[in-house]
C-alpha cells in the first residue's frame, strides 16, 4: 500500500521494484498518484515501463490532485480478471471508480485454507488549495466525493478494507490527522476549510455505513496507526471496531506498508529516498 506519489517518477520506481524483488505483486495507491495533464503523460509511461518490467499491477484510488477531467472520460474495461470493471490507464495501472468492489484471496502458505479479502474504493477529495487553483488547468469540481457517490458505497454493505484519499473526521481520524484537521498548519483560509471539511463528512458517513475492519488512506501527509471504535448506533455488524491507517506521502518512510490480508494488519515496508 503506498500513496502520494505526485508524479515522482524516482520514487514511483523505487516503490515498484522494490515491492517486486519483495515478491509484491499488486500495489494499492491511495490517491495523488500523477494522473495530469502535460508532464503526466511521461510519468505515466515511466510508472508502466517500470510496472511492465517488474510484473507489478497498480490499482489507484484516486485523490484530489489528479486529472478528473480525464478519469471522469475513462470508461470502466472489464478484462475478464479478478478486478472487474475498472478504469485501465495503462496495461498495469488501473484508477478504480468510486464505490468499486473487489476481492483478494490470502495465500495458502503452511496448508493454511484461502480467505477471500472484501474492498471497496472511495476515491477523490477536496483541494483545500482550490481558491488559488484554476478550474480545468489543475482544479476539477469533480474531484469532489457527492452524496450519491456515499449512498452507492453504503448501499453495496460492509467490507473488510476500504480504500479512500481522504480521511473520516474526529473521532475515527487517527492523532496526527487529527492533529493536522485542529491545528492548520497551513493557515488555510475559511471557505478553503469549509470546502475541505465537507469532503471528511462525506468519507466519515461512508466509513460508518461501511462498516470496514481496515480503512486505509492519505492525502494528510503523515503516517499514523490507530484503532477506533464506531460511535454507538454507527458501524453495524463490526465489534471489533476498526485499524483506521494513514500514510505518509513519496520519499517518507511511512509511505509505504505491506498488507497481510491474513490477519488484516499492516508492516513497516523498509524503503526511504535517501
Amino acid at each position: 500500500m503506498a500513496g502520494d506519489w505526485h508524479g515522482i517518477a524516482e520514487w514511483g520506481r523505487k516503490v515498484i521494484t522494490t515491492a517486486s524483488a519483495h515478491g509484491l505483486r499488486v500495489i494499492l495507491h491511495a490517491g495523488d498518484f500523477g494522473i495530469w495533464p502535460g508532464k503526466g503523460a511521461t510519468y505515466r509511461d515511466q510508472m508502466e515501463k517500470a510496472c511492465r518490467d517488474s510484473g507489478v499491477l497498480i490499482l489507484v484510488t484516486p485523490g484530489n490532485h489528479e486529472w478528473w477531467e480525464a478519469i471522469d472520460q475513462i470508461a470502466p474495461i472489464d478484462r475478464g480478471d479478478s478486478w472487474g470493471a475498472v478504469k485501465w490507464v495503462t496495461d498495469h495501472i488501473a484508477v478504480l471508480p468510486r464505490g468499486h468492489r473487489f476481492t483478494l484471496t490470502t495465500g495458502t502458505e503452511g496448508g493454511a485454507l484461502p480467505v477471500p479479502r472484501s474492498f471497496v474504493s472511495l476515491g477523490g477529495a477536496p483541494s483545500i488549495d482550490y481558491l488559488w487553483r484554476r478550474e480545468g488547468v489543475n482544479w476539477w469540481p469533480s474531484e469532489q466525493i457527492t452524496n450519491a457517490d456515499v449512498a452507492t458505497v453504503i448501499a453495496g454493505g460492509t467490507a473488510d478494507v476500504m480504500l479512500t484519499h481522504d480521511a473520516p473526521g474526529v473521532p475515527y481520524a487517527t492523532p496526527a490527522v487529527g492533529k493536522v484537521v485542529a491545528s492548520n498548519p497551513h493557515g488555510w483560509p475559511l471557505r478553503g476549510l469549509a470546502y475541505a471539511a465537507v469532503g471528511r463528512r462525506r468519507v466519515t458517513r461512508a466509513f460508518e455505513g461501511v462498516a470496514p475492519a481496515m480503512l486505509v488512506h492519505g492525502h494528510f501527509h503523515v503516517a499514523d496507526e490507530a484503532q477506533v471504535r464506531f460511535l454507538e448506533g454507527h458501524g453495524p455488524g463490526r465489534d471489533g471496531g476498526c485499524t483506521v491507517v494513514s500514510l505518509d506521502q513519496q520519499e517518507m518512510v511511512g509511505n509505504v506498508r505491506i498488507l497481510d490480508l491474513a490477519t488484516l494488519t499492516t508492516h513497516a515496508f523498509a524503503l526511504r529516498a535517501w
